[in-house]
């Protein structure tokens, strides 16, 4: 999910960064690629999340997940049937109801950062996984602030139209983007130790 997520904001991203001319159909199939499994596997993990080990991180990451996974999936749909046009200020009034559900879930990414700074909401990696467990105290803080990094651009979202807004949004989400992908993909590495790790071997790194 932080794989397909991170994927995620780094295409639109680089799609804002185009503009006008961001309708590509390879920014289209990039969305559908990584918005399928992103919405399938947070619906999964929103309807199973209560009886799992720790809800209330499952809340964080889940929920704001699906809606990030379904706006990616009619994204797709919609540049692929708009094919390789520029975008102007009449199309930015139709798209104007989904940018005030971007900026809903920018709020809603605030609340959860807030969560996150006040409760030690992800903390520390467990003592038995290699690597990230050997450098504490840095996960939740990084986490906090990815998601306010999101946050930025979501709420930015709405007056898109303008030069400074869309400046926000793209490095907001190229800066969050890269860590969620970047982290996701160093823990491909450090879970599979974990799991290792409690077969009974001992990996530090």
């Amino acid at each position: 999910m932080g794989f397909c997520a991170g994927l995620v904001l780094l295409i639109v991203a680089d799609a804002v960064r185009r503009y006008p001319r961001v309708v590509f159909p390879g920014h289209s199939i990039a969305l559908l690629v990584t918005g399928a499994p992103l919405t399938v596997f947070s619906v999964a993990g929103v309807l199973t999340w209560p009886l799992t080990i720790k809800p209330p991180i499952n809340i964080a990451f889940f929920e704001p997940s699906v809606m990030l996974g379904f706006l990616a999936l009619v994204g797709a749909a919609s540049l692929l049937r708009r094919g390789d046009t520029a975008f102007d200020l009449a199309t930015i009034e139709r798209f104007r109801p989904v940018m005030w559900i971007v900026f809903a879930i920018g709020l809603m990414l605030i609340s959860i950062a807030s969560a996150i700074f006040s409760y030690d909401l992800v903390g520390d990696a467990p003592a038995g996984e290699p690597l990230t467990s050997r450098f504490p105290g840095w996960e939740n803080p990084a986490f906090g602030v990815a998601y306010l990094l999101v946050a930025a651009g979501c709420l930015a979202t709405p007056r898109s139209e303008m030069t400074a807004a869309r400046f926000v949004m793209r490095w907001s989400w190229t800066l969050s983007g890269a860590f969620f992908l970047l982290f996701s993909i160093l823990n491909y590495r450090t879970h599979i130790g974990l799991l290792e790790n409690s077969n009974g071997a001992h990996y530090r790194w």
